[in-house]
């Protein structure tokens, strides 16, 4: 498949995890500033569409929450069961796949996991991948952007981030972990 779109070079496998999910926010800001995106909520669904991808949404019982299919451009979505926030959340999150290249590494394995994996340390998340959780970091940045987050008056309650959870259109706790992580809460 050939791509004629920008391409940073990946960090090899010795390279920090830290350094590769440093990578993710970048190229999700990257995708922010390149759509002029300025307020919540991101709307991913015409991101996707507009990088070339078909977005399929079914409701299939089961684990797997999401599926970046690169040779047909495709990114399916299950909805069963699933909560619009969690859903946007797996969208963000096969985008993510697509703007890091991670379709030019080992198959890529459907997500099942979530956001859980965004912010673990080095060693707590044995047996996920380090693309799914270079992703999750991606989607987390993409749809609730530091830059935009920041502007709020610290330390937030936990009122305010539940307020800002629904204004993003994402979960509470995915709120949580990324005011955790730019340190507002």
């Amino acid at each position: 498949m050939t791509d004629d779109r920008e391409y940073e070079p990946e960090f090899g496998e010795g390279e920090a995890r830290g350094a590769r999910r440093s990578l993710a926010r970048q190229m999700a800001k990257k995708v922010i500033k390149e759509f002029r995106l300025k307020s919540p909520p991101v709307d991913v669904v015409m991101l996707i569409r507009e990088r070339g991808l078909r977005l399929v949404q079914s409701d299939v019982p089961g684990a797997v929450s999401g599926q970046l299919f690169p040779a047909q451009s495709e990114v399916f979505v299950n909805t069963h069961n699933r909560s619009l926030a969690r859903q946007r959340f797996t969208m963000g999150h096969e985008l993510g796949h697509w703007e890091l290249r991670h379709y030019l590494e080992d198959e890529l394995p459907a997500d099942s996991y979530g956001f859980a994996g965004v912010y673990e340390a080095e060693g707590e998340s044995e047996g996920r991948s380090s693309i799914e959780i270079e992703a999750n970091t991606f989607a987390a940045e993409l749809l609730m952007p530091g830059s935009w987050i920041k502007t709020e008056k610290r330390p937030l309650s936990s009122g305010r981030a539940t307020e800002l959870a629904a204004l993003y259109q994402v979960s509470h706790e995915a709120m949580f972990y990324q005011l955790m992580h730019y340190k507002m809460l």
